[in-house]
Order: structure tokens, then sequence, then C-alpha cells
């Protein structure tokens, strides 16, 4: 069929698991799948991870964890969103873990749990991100008050790096430190607690001071670098592509696509391509992104629509069904770190952004 198509090479993923591994030693992982693992397919991507011994998965949504269960997944599942009373089914069942971010959670956990039949929880302690997580100076208090609450069993605590992928650590320096005064104080006040996470994808790649003995992988899993450039060891899982569907001359003065924004100002070839931003193909590559065909580079002129792009072929000869491809290539115009830079955008934006309509193909090799 000629249709926008993603590529997800699942022995990269293995790879890029085992290196982060490495990476981290004893400490355990925690695959964060959640946004559809990051576009690739949370349940084809959880399935592999599961087989390779992953620890666990994260997810930012309620709904999130009950697909991957309703899938088989059998690993703890750590639910990094807000407690609502409908999750709270899903807390009891013993295989998810919900977050505490207030003393309100504490209550609402009681009411709803038993000593004999405690919930499992993880509290998150807001070290200078700013959003979720409780205020670092009410961390004793409420530790106190969760070390008073048979209800509630706490796994693990954990924060969230702000700025791990700058090259100024100062900020990351300080978070660090107040996450290691945390669990000094968790040692002291929840004895009992497993783990203790801050470590992204970015805590991963240049911080290894801040692993402990857990880690929390996103991005870095699916072969792509936080820190603005590909990452030595890491290999993208994702090809982003799409079918040439017409080949056909302009002549000088012929126009393309919306709003004419691109000219011909000679006679040339141009081939369109089935995909568009219904695809997840940002509009920014409008008259100023490319794609690989064949191993080489071929610029996009005029507005990406809906559902078709314009290429510019040159003198080369691209035939109807050629592959193109717009991320995963070999050519540095693919890499999303790249890509990320030359528009002023987060690589996680391009992968999320990958919609429903693009078929997903599960490739080994």
């Amino acid at each position: 069929m000629l249709q926008p198509e993603a590529d997800i090479y699942l022995n990269q993923l293995k790879q890029n698991y085992l290196a982060i591994k490495k990476m981290v030693g004893d400490a355990k992982v925690m695959a964060v799948i959640k946004a559809n693992a990051y576009g690739h397919g949370a349940i084809s991507i959880a399935h592999v991870l599961s087989d390779m011994g992953v620890h666990g998965f994260c997810v930012a949504l309620g709904s999130e964890a009950v697909e991957l269960i309703n899938a088989g997944i059998r690993e703890p599942i750590l639910h990094l969103g807000k407690i609502t009373f409908d999750n709270l089914r899903l807390y009891n069942s013993g295989q998810v873990r919900c977050t505490i971010n207030s003393i309100d959670d504490v209550l609402e956990l009681k009411e709803n749990a038993s000593a004999n039949s405690p919930i499992f929880a993880h509290l998150k302690i807001d070290t200078g991100m700013g959003r979720m997580g409780t205020r670092f100076e009410n961390a004793e208090s409420i530790m106190q008050t969760l070390a008073g609450t048979p209800e509630i069993r706490v796994e693990g605590v954990y924060s969230h790096f702000a700025t791990a992928e700058e090259t100024d650590t100062k900020y990351r320096d300080w978070q660090l430190d107040q996450f290691r005064k945390v669990i000094k104080l968790a040692n002291d006040i929840l004895p009992d607690t497993n783990y203790f996470h801050i470590a992204n994808s970015a805590g991963i790649l240049k911080c290894p001071e801040s692993h402990f003995n857990m880690v929390r992988p996103g991005i870095s899993l699916y072969g792509v670098s936080p820190l603005g450039k590909p990452h030595n060891t890491l290999k993208p899982v994702m090809k982003m592509k799409a079918p040439v569907v017409l080949v056909k001359k302009m002549k000088a003065g012929d126009s393309v696509g919306y709003s004419r924004l691109y000219t011909a100002e000679k006679d040339e070839n141009i081939a369109l391509l089935q995909g568009g931003y219904a695809d997840g193909i940002p509009t920014v590559f409008s008259n100023s992104g490319s794609v690989e065909i064949n191993g080489s580079n071929y610029p996009i002129i005029g507005k990406v629509s809906m559902d078709l792009i314009a290429i510019n072929c040159g003198e080369d000869t691209i035939k109807e069904g050629d592959e193109a491809i717009f991320w995963g290539g070999d050519h540095e115009n693919t890499q999303l770190e790249y890509l990320a830079i030359k528009y002023k955008k987060i690589p996680y934006e391009f992968l999320t952004g990958v919609s429903a309509r693009v078929a997903r193909n599960l490739i080994n090799e």
C-alpha cells in the first residue's frame, strides 16, 4: 500500500537497552513508554523489553497502564501522573505503582487501601523541576506521615532533572545534591524504601553519579540523544518514510502547493510523496526540509500539506514507489538531533507526533 510508514527496528531497540544497562550497572531500568512509546508502539516495545529482562515501565496515564496490562505485560508499572479515583483499581491490583505528589494523595490512598493489602507507591519530591512532586522543604513531613500509614507501601522515592541535557551543570548538580538529602531522609524515616531514581536519558548519558539503584530511560531507548548530537552507542529505532506517488515535470514559472510558496526558476522534475502533517511531518519542513532517497538528499519544495509533500528531483531518476526518508536514515539531514537544532525543536516532538494512521512495521534485523 502506498502510505507513510514507520519502520521500527527491534534489534536496534535491544542494542540500545543493552548499552544503557552497561552504563548503569546494577541499577534497575524502568523503561519510559508513555505516549505510545514515543510514537514507536507501546505494546510491541514493551514485549521486546520484557523479554530482555527490563525491571518495569513508566507511563503518564492510567489508560496507558491498562493497555499494557491487557496486552499481557506483567512487570511493575509506575504511573507518573496524578492519582485519581478512576485509577484506584489499578493501584489496588498490585502491579501498578502510583506516584504520591502531595499529602492529599496520601489521605486519598489511605481511605482506599488497608494494611493487609497496601498500595505500592513511589514518592516524588520536587527538587527543582517546579512541576509535580512535594516541595523539597516538605519532604520530611510527608515521609513522617507515610511512615505512620501502613495502608501505603513506599517502594521508591524519585525526582526529575530540569537541565540534565545542558552544558552548564550547576543547576543539575544542585538538584542532585537536593536529592541526596532526600535519600538520607528516606533512609532514616522510610528504611524499607527499595529504589531511588532521578536519572532520565540525559542523566544516564552524562551524569553517572545520578544513577543510584534505578533509572528511567526514555528517548535514549529509541536511539536518540537528548544532548544535541547523536550518541555513539545508540542507534535510531524508527525510520520515518513515505512513498513517491507521482513524478512530473514543472516548467519555469510553475508553482507548487498552497500559497505558491515555491516557484520553479527553470524547467525541473518534482516528485510527490504520500505523507504530510496529518502523519506527523512538521510544517516547518515547508520549503526548508529534505528527504533521503536511495542514499541521496532532496529538498522539500512548497508547503507541507495534510497528505502530500513535493520534492525537487534535480536531474536524478526517481520512480514511483521509491522510499523517501524523513528521519532515521543514513544522511545527517535525517538525524533527529540535527533536525531538532535546525528547527529549534526537541527530538521528542518529531517522534511523538507520528500519527496513528502511519503503519508501524516491526523489523527484526
